[in-house]
């Protein structure tokens, strides 16, 4: 684990426990808007005829309390949950049994973007998966680009992966496609405006529908790509204050 993800471990450690609530307006919003684009983001599910009768899993990385692995599990017969942080974790296993989905969904704590990565993530279990998603995590991590790299390895071919996350502001840019050097002090001076004290935990203020589609491209994911802002903003309050912004969702399917 990089210093960078284990400043990302500690922090979504210490606000597990109130993120639900902290965050609620913005899941409820997730949750429905997930919901409103199942067929959008896969026609593979239970309850369609291409998908009656299959074993259907979904990988949730980064899944913090699994408020998108919730809205989904119904129509999957197993989920699993994977954050970097134990507590976020914790969490979505007991969200997973609030809502009776705990036969399908479990939550692991481990980083799958180290090198190497776990020895007890690599049996089929942690494989073959139809869908993979990140939702609201993306910009948080230390190289996007490499992540979905290896996250794409954990789907079946034609499997779909999906991102959540926040539409950058006019003038800001994203990651990029390297390895986040370069950004200068300027960048981070943003980030810090932007972000508040989660800013140590941040690489991206978010990602066009561009960088989306080379991030995608370059992990293999070259098949039936879009790209769509969701209808309504994340609303959250932080440090007393109300905070909006745009977000959007991007699928694509493993060539």
């Amino acid at each position: 684990m990089t210093d960078f993800t284990e400043a990302n471990r500690r922090y979504f450690d210490q606000m597990a426990t109130t993120y639900k609530d902290q965050f609620a307006q913005g899941q409820k919003m997730l949750s429905e808007q997930t919901a409103k684009r199942r067929s959008w983001i896969s026609d593979r599910w239970t309850d369609t005829e291409a998908g009656k009768g299959q074993e259907i899993k979904m990988l949730e990385y980064a899944c913090g309390p699994g408020v998108v692995s919730m809205t989904l599990a119904p129509f999957l017969t197993q989920v699993v949950g994977i954050d970097v942080s134990e507590k976020m974790a914790e969490e979505f296993n007991k969200n997973a049994n609030t809502v009776n989905m705990a036969s399908k969904m479990t939550g692991y704590k481990a980083d799958l973007l180290s090198e190497p990565a776990p020895l007890e993530f690599a049996g089929s279990g942690f494989n073959n998966f139809d869908l993979i998603t990140v939702s609201l995590a993306l910009h948080h991590f230390e190289h996007p680009d490499t992540a979905l790299q290896k996250l794409a390895k954990r789907l079946k071919i034609g499997g779909a992966c999906f991102i959540i996350d926040l539409v950058p502001h006019a003038g800001h840019s994203g990651h990029g496609h390297g390895h986040g050097h370069g950004h200068g002090h300027g960048h981070e001076q943003m980030i810090q405006q932007e972000f508040g004290d989660a800013a140590h935990t941040v690489k991206a203020h978010g990602f066009s529908k561009d960088e989306m589609q080379k991030l995608f491209q370059d992990a293999g994911l070259s098949v039936n790509f879009e790209y769509e802002l969701l209808s309504e903003p994340l609303v959250f309050t932080k440090a007393g204050k109300t905070v909006e912004k745009t977000v959007f969702i991007a699928r694509a399917q493993l060539a």
